[in-house]
């Protein structure tokens, strides 16, 4: 119940929605009721009676009847499914907002896949709970209720004795809800499994053609798909045998009022259209009470997701702004790094009592062997993560004192693994400034040395670079991520590994940009070819968490230490 509450909280912002439909929903419900009447107007004064009148009272009653209901029920069907599907809205847009929140650990430990399963399946499965199954629970309560008192209004006797079969249906409800919910959960979590494996095997097409495992894939595919097969089926055989139940329960007990209701007919204490009204009543009675017991099998599958999403939105950010964060105005780039250290498990240091500090444009070069700290200490310095202890300042500004929009605005970062999203280069390019203008773009392609491959395209500026800038070269697709961090105009940057791997024509071009991008900005460079950073003004040597040494290229070559021990492996692996 406590999941089933939670869910259903995300409804509250559209409670006067709420209220306009149950009131909907009653008036259908009250409509109902006047079927059955008419049945017994119709049996008992119009048949047996032959009152023409009456005759013509019940055609007009059933015609007003049937236009009222056919309109409420429209409107009953509009407002629920606008307020299920708003809900939805939100939720899809929490969910996804809370996602962009989490910190980029979370991300290395997940598969994307099984992150997507929740965006889609998880969410997909509330999606009955809030659209259909909401609006037929409200309408179905109210349903029973009001057949419930109309019943014993009619004749109490025979309502009594249509009452022993009600804990039945309560019984299904009872011994069913446990083992589907439990079911339910194991179908979202082979869900899950299955959006991961399908995300892996469309991310590694390439790999396994070049190994030629086609048939391994296929039949670890055919493992997954039928463990979600089995257990979709023992889903449904629960369900079916929950169902199975309510059935023999209902046909039981309208049974036993046929069979009490007709003694009573013809002992004469009952009228025929009496009791046939009275069993249109318990028929619509029944009708509700299955309807609660077969909603046991939706709603378990709807709360094992809802369970799902739930726990993710409870994942707390690793890093969130304080209450009194302050907008972080336009700075000189001042970086300060006081006794820092930081550990992505506890107990486990990564960086360990790191201080360092960076002048307004100065260019500061981190290298050391992998592992050392080199990319956990420019997270920091983006806010991806706060130290575990120690501070970073920006002009003075403790970073965790500042919004982090506001100071990843002054901060432009250049990626190894240059990601490009699916639309066109000025989309691209715009990406961290949706505001520049035309010429802004060009002026920031031409600063990255852009601009001449992007006007050899067919379709220039517009042209699409695929998902994950696939249809570019590795070097087009590393000018683009400078020329966006060029348009952003950051003070402070952050170089991660920007011309690995590039040949020899890509990485002079990135080069000679990347040297107009660092002019006046306070620039933190990443490096393994220790070749790329020999200008910088100074070059910190990161082993084992620790700085162990500082200082300039010749300084560091003359020290004969960590430094100087790289700078030989390189040069002798040429």
């Amino acid at each position: 119940m406590r999941t089933l509450r939670r869910a259903l909280a995300f409804t509250a912002p559209y409670w006067r929605v709420h209220v306009l439909a149950f009131c909907l929903a009653l008036g259908g419900t009250l409509l109902d009721l006047v079927q059955p009447w008419l049945q017994k107007v119709l049996l008992d004064d119009v048949f047996v009676s032959r009152n023409y009148a009456a005759l013509r009272f019940v055609c007009l009653g059933w015609l007003a009847a049937m236009i009222a209901t056919a309109f409420v029920n429209m409107a009953r069907s509009y407002v629920f499914t606008w307020l299920g599907e708003r809900t939805l809205v939100d939720l899809r847009d929490r969910v996804l907002g809370h996602l962009q929140t989490l910190p980029l650990a979370h991300f290395a430990d997940q598969q994307s896949g099984r992150l997507l399963s929740i965006f889609t399946n998880d969410v997909g499965a509330m999606q009955a709970l809030y659209t259909s199954t909401l609006a037929d629970t409200v309408t179905n309560a109210l349903r029973f209720v009001v057949c419930f008192v109309a019943m014993f209004k009619m004749n109490a006797a025979l309502a009594w004795r249509a009452m022993p079969v009600m804990p039945l249906f309560g019984l299904a409800v009872y011994l069913f809800a446990e083992p589907l919910r439990r079911v339910g959960r194991a179908v979202q979590e082979q869900a899950a499994e299955v959006s991961g494996q399908v995300q892996e095997a469309i991310s590694g097409v390439r790999e396994t053609k070049s190994f030629t495992q086609e048939p391994r894939q296929a039949q670890r595919f055919a493992q997954v798909f039928r463990a979600v097969l089995d257990r979709r089926m023992r889903q449904t055989l629960l369900g079916g045998w929950s169902g199975m139940m309510t059935h023999f329960a209902a046909w039981g007990g309208m049974l036993w009022v046929i069979w009490s209701g007709g003694c009573m007919v013809l002992a004469g204490g009952l009228t025929p259209g009496l009791l046939i009204a009275f069993i249109f009543l318990l028929g619509s009675l029944f009708g509700p009470t299955a309807f609660f017991v077969s909603l046991n099998v939706s709603l378990q599958g709807a709360l094992a997701g809802a369970e799902r999403v739930l726990d993710f939105l409870a994942i707390e950010p690793a890093v969130a702004d304080a209450p009194d964060a302050v907008v972080l105005d336009r700075v000189e780039g001042r970086v300060r790094v006081e006794d820092v250290s930081f550990a992505y498990n506890e107990g486990e240091l990564v960086l360990r009592d790191l201080t360092l500090e960076a002048a307004p444009g100065e260019v500061i070069a981190l290298v050391g062997p992998s592992g050392a700290g080199k990319s956990t200490l420019v997270h920091l310095l983006a806010r991806f993560s706060d130290p575990t202890s120690g501070r970073i300042t920006l002009d003075g500004h403790d970073l965790r004192a500042v919004t982090q929009a506001s100071l990843r605005a002054q901060v432009g970062i250049v990626f190894q693994d240059t990601f490009l999203f699916d639309g066109s280069i000025e989309d691209n390019l715009r990406f961290g400034r949706p505001e520049a203008t035309h010429d802004e773009v060009v002026a920031a392609a031409r600063a990255a040395n852009a601009h001449d491959f992007i006007e050899a395209l067919p379709e220039g500026y517009q042209t699409r670079v695929g998902e994950r800038g696939v249809k570019l070269s590795g070097g087009q697709r590393q000018r683009l991520s400078i020329g966006r961090a060029v348009l952003r105009d950051p003070r402070v940057l952050i170089l991660d590994e920007a011309t690995s791997a590039l040949d020899t024509e890509s990485e002079a071009l990135i080069q000679e940009a990347l040297a107009r991008l660092e002019a006046g900005r306070t620039t933190f460079v990443i490096a393994h070819r220790l070749s790329t950073i020999q200008t910088a003004d100074r070059i910190v040597v990161l082993e084992g968490g620790r700085i162990a040494e500082l200082g300039g290229h010749a300084e560091l070559l003359a020290s004969e230490g960590v430094y100087r021990r790289l700078h030989e492996a390189q040069a002798l692996t040429g």
